[in-house]
């Protein structure tokens, strides 16, 4: 645990340094002072059906710190529906996940990036008691610290497909996702 946290840290730091060198052997950018020119949006959209049937939409909004730094927030909401063989007969379960994120982004070329995150989503779960037999639901945060890297391609204008392949390093039983995590999206620029 405390070296994924270090590892967390050490990822921040490098981000830091990166926007430093950077401030410095860049030129002030024309046109960019305006709050819309720097400020953009996007987000993902999940979708699976089937035995297991899960819902996402996680929209973000972010702002173009410098050229090569980009930081933001984003919530996320899913909806989880899974029907468990294990019963007789076959039980249904469902659930909705909620939480948000913040994220920063350093790009390295033009289109390739290094992403970090944090993320808190609260979850439900079906919990039995052997000495009371009887389900009941509780809700619970989990913390997630994704990093990893991408690509993004531009699709016009200031509008970018991008694709992210990120490692949580807080994976914990509880934890929504399993390593490695593939994140595919969008960023809208205004």
């Amino acid at each position: 645990m405390k070296s994924k946290i270090i590892i967390a840290v050490v990822f921040i730091i490098f981000l830091a340094l990166c926007n430093n060198v950077s401030a410095q052997n860049k030129q002030p950018v024309e046109n960019k002072n305006k709050l819309s020119d720097r400020l953009f949006t996007g987000g993902n959209l999940g979708l699976q059906f089937g035995t297991q049937t899960m819902i996402e939409i996680s929209p973000i909004i972010g702002y173009r710190i410098t050229d090569k730094i980009s930081a933001g927030i984003g919530v996320t909401y899913r909806y989880y529906r899974v029907k468990d063989f294990n019963y007789l007969p076959p039980q249904i379960f469902k659930t909705s996940i909620y939480g948000g994120s913040l994220f920063a982004r350093y790009y390295i070329f033009e289109n390739f990036f290094l992403h970090g995150e944090c993320e808190a989503l609260n979850m439900e779960t079906a919990i039995f008691d052997p000495n009371s037999l009887y389900h009941t639901r509780d809700r619970f945060w989990t913390w997630n610290m994704l990093g990893g890297g991408g690509y993004r391609q531009a699709i016009g204008g200031k509008s970018y497909l991008s694709i992210m392949i990120l490692y949580n390093f807080n994976e914990t039983p509880f934890s929504p996702y399993r390593n490695p995590i593939i994140k595919i999206g969008m960023d809208l620029g205004f």
